[in-house]
């Protein structure tokens, strides 16, 4: 796994409301730690206790953040997601 600097940024809107952040790390595990927390946060339903099943965007960012999302922004210096329901939009950049 390639050393950074990496960056990336992110917004999810959901019933929650809108949760936008960014973050600057040396390793791109740190970055995906990162999306995936607000991810998670921004799912959240309040009024319950406890977490419930992910519907298929989450899945789908999950999958790519771990699969794809790091090799293709080594190799051209961006990998950008937007899901199909628009909830998550999230860049991620390399450049070493």
């Amino acid at each position: 796994m390639a050393d950074g600097p990496w960056h990336a940024e992110w917004t999810f809107i959901s019933a929650s409301g809108v949760t936008t952040g960014s973050a600057d790390r040396p390793r791109y595990f740190d970055i995906r730690t990162a999306v995936l927390k607000d991810a998670d946060k921004s799912l959240r339903d309040l009024s319950r206790d406890g977490t419930h099943a992910r519907a298929e965007p989450w899945k789908l960012l999950v999958g790519a953040l771990y699969s794809e999302a790091m090799l293709s922004a080594d190799e051209t210096g961006t990998w950008r997601y937007v899901s199909p329901d628009g909830w998550a939009s999230v860049t991620i950049r390399f450049s070493p």
